[in-house]
């Protein structure tokens, strides 16, 4: 590196905090130049937006502690060639490892911690789920580690503003670009990164209409948001409020309606796993819906992200190697659906079928051991069709039919059932709920939960197979994201067992009602409230004045209300990717930006990449898949830990492309 480069990166959360870890491990690695990194967010470095820690302790992770980091471990540097190792600072400092250190002594953290930050710290197991608070305390920590232990050649500066507009440079300039803040300030830059992360969008239709009918009738109306944004004492307490939709995003609604406003929750002390809720009375009456009509699966208590007794025989990372491998040479593009999905429905029915044979043989007529046996001759069949149509064959003599498993089927549990009642139904969710969280507990014993094991062990695959367009558009579009993201999102992607538990109470309290499945929600101008009702449960439709979308702003590049997306469309800069399918003449647009394969270079309408100008993170959801997953500590840097591989591939191309 020769002149100073200046790079700015814009967004500080987990995303641009990876580029700035990997901008200090390559400048200490290569001491001599300097680099002026500019990081653009309103929000605090590191936290960003959705982690900050200004937030409510009712809002979960989805994950364990034990899955997340933002730095690269041992384990990580170890499995790639030349890839730097982080600063002093910050080596090995995964989450886990970072709770851990800092639950045993305060003083290990740069950031001031709160006695509730050092009591969650300390109650916390390397399994337990922790808040988004201390998530983000650590991500704040990591930047002031950052920050403190930078090498001598890089400076950081941030700017809390939001960035507005990307151009080019004067021409007497020596940069490249000129980034233009909301407060008129302009930063010249050598390179920009673009990691945005969650953004604001535009409403559908039918949500547009419903918050035009609530400011015309005096009613609540709460879009799709990031729930830490949202006013929630604003819901009146003692009435009735719809929530549509039961996804992640419901559980923190629900938390911050019940805990958060005074409500406990308390061991049953007649029934093992089953809580009992204590109001406060200041909760309002939540009634829910969504298509499904039922929440997400649990996750199983284990202790490990993946179940130990998961084997996946079938659709494997060498499998996948060999296939793209096979499909380049031969110039065709892989089907998803025809390709992948057969192979993992074999590896989930294996395991659910190995572990009923372990831990239920009682559920199979004859001997276990040899039904296990023909499952396995069975799963060997390379033709689909006759494989599927052997072990339906089997198992509909062998096992209960009740116990039979048929993923597509979990996912909506209820389907094509009628109820007479709201009571009908809810007994019928909460029987569910219960059953759900036995099986959690149950963990490895569980040959649901190892079957859903299995399909979240082939998630983390699929990412890997389908990055940088491994699949066809079609295949893309209607395998992956319609059929695959739908079903496994259900099951794999579920809240920690205490989010079903307290479901289950609230619902026994009175204060959560359902709805059914297939809602429909809308105005009633003669009541002038909202209404919703399922075609579904044979019951009058429930009226209400408050109307929440549980939903976060949808991930669309083409809706998104940022001005710096809307104006890098037009001055173009950039465009949507074009997916090519069969049955369409024209091109489908995706939801994320057109981009080169990594360092993700932005591809503007002409069809040309940009010099210098990157992407990482949620804009890249037509370029990678689960883009909002982060890295897993101690993993392969090309396989789950691939947001930090894409940083450190944008950073090796600024320092060495601008020298």
């Amino acid at each position: 590196m020769g002149r100073t480069q200046h790079i700015v990166i814009i967004g500080g959360g987990p995303r641009g905090l990876s580029v700035l870890e990997r901008l200090a491990a390559h400048v200490a690695a290569e001491p001599g130049g300097r680099v002026d990194a500019h990081v653009v967010d309103p929000f605090p470095p590191g936290p960003g937006h959705v982690w900050r820690t200004d937030q409510s302790r009712h809002f979960l992770m989805n994950t364990p502690s034990l899955f997340p980091t933002v730095v690269p471990t041992a384990a990580t540097v170890a499995s790639a060639a030349g890839f730097p190792e982080p600063i002093p600072m910050l080596r090995g400092l995964s989450f886990e490892r970072w709770r851990a250190e800092t639950a045993a002594d305060p003083d290990h953290a740069l950031v001031g911690l709160s006695d509730e930050d050092l009591a969650e710290l300390r109650a916390l197991t390397r399994t337990g789920f922790p808040s988004r608070k201390i998530y983000g305390t650590y991500l704040a920590d990591v930047y002031a580690r950052i920050r403190a232990g930078a090498p001598r050649g890089l400076a950081i500066t941030h700017h809390p503003q939001e960035a507005v507009r990307l151009s080019p440079a004067d021409a007497e300039s020596s940069r490249r670009y000129r980034v233009e803040l909301g407060d008129g300030v302009v930063l010249s830059a050598d390179a920009v990164v673009l990691a945005l992360g969650h953004t604001d969008a535009t409403l559908h239709d039918d949500q547009r209409d419903l918050m035009e009918f609530a400011a015309a009738r005096g009613l609540g109306y709460w879009p799709p948001a990031v729930p830490a944004d949202v006013h929630w004492d604003d819901l009146p307490a003692g009435k009735r409020v719809l929530i549509r939709g039961m996804g992640l995003n419901f559980h923190d609604v629900l938390a911050r309606l019940t805990e958060g406003r005074g409500g406990g929750f308390e061991p049953d002390p007649e029934r093992p796993h089953r809580l009992l809720y204590r109001p406060s009375g200041l909760e309002p009456q939540v009634w829910v819906a969504s298509r499904r009509g039922t929440p997400y699966r649990a996750k199983a208590v284990l202790d490990s992200y993946y179940p130990r007794s998961v084997e996946n025989r079938f659709f494997t990372r060498e499998l996948v190697d060999r296939t793209r491998a096979e499909a380049e040479a031969e110039g065709r593009r892989i089907d998803f659906e025809t390709e992948y999905w057969p192979l993992m429905r074999r590896d989930a029915q294996w395991n659910y079928y190995r572990t009923m044979a372990r831990v239920s043989p009682e559920a199979i007529a004859g001997d276990a051991e040899q039904f296990l046996r023909e499952v396995d001759e069975i799963m060997r069949d390379a033709d689909h069709v006759s494989w599927w149509t052997r072990l339906e064959r089997l198992t509909t003599e062998r096992v209960e039919p009740q116990l039979i498993l048929r993923p597509e089927r979990l996912t909506r549990p209820f389907g094509g059932q009628s109820f007479q009642s709201h009571e009908e139904y809810a007994a019928a969710v909460v029987h569910l709920l219960d059953r759900d969280v036995e099986a959690s507990f149950a963990g490895e014993d569980s040959p649901l939960k190892m079957a859903i094991g299995s399909l979240n062990q082939a998630r983390a695959l699929a990412k890997y197979a389908v990055q940088d367009h491994g699949v066809s558009g079609e295949s893309w579009v209607r395998g992956l994201e319609r059929m695959f993201a739908s079903l496994v999102d259900g099951l794999a992607s579920g809240p920690p067992v205490l989010r079903i538990q307290q479901m289950a109470a609230l619902a026994r309290a009175g204060t959560l009602r359902f709805l059914g499945p297939d809602p429909v929600f809308g105005p009633d101008e003669r009541e002038g409230t909202f209404v919703a009702s399922s075609p579904w449960v044979r019951d009058e439709p429930v009226h209400a004045e408050s109307l929440v979308e549980a939903l976060a702003p949808a991930n669309d590049v083409r809706i998104s209300t940022s001005p710096m997306i809307r104006r890098l469309f037009e001055d173009g800069y950039a465009r949507p990717w074009q997916w090519s399918m069969d049955d369409s003449a024209a091109p489908v647009p995706g939801r994320g930006f057109e981009v080169t394969v990594s360092p993700y270079r932005l591809i503007g309408p002409s069809g040309e990449a940009a010099q210098h100008v990157y992407v990482l993170g949620l804009q890249l959801s037509s370029a990678q898949w689960g883009t909002a997953i982060a890295a897993e500590a101690d993993a392969d840097l090309r396989f789950s830990a691939q947001t930090l591989a894409h940083a450190d591939d944008v950073v090796a191309d600024v320092l060495g492309g601008t020298a």
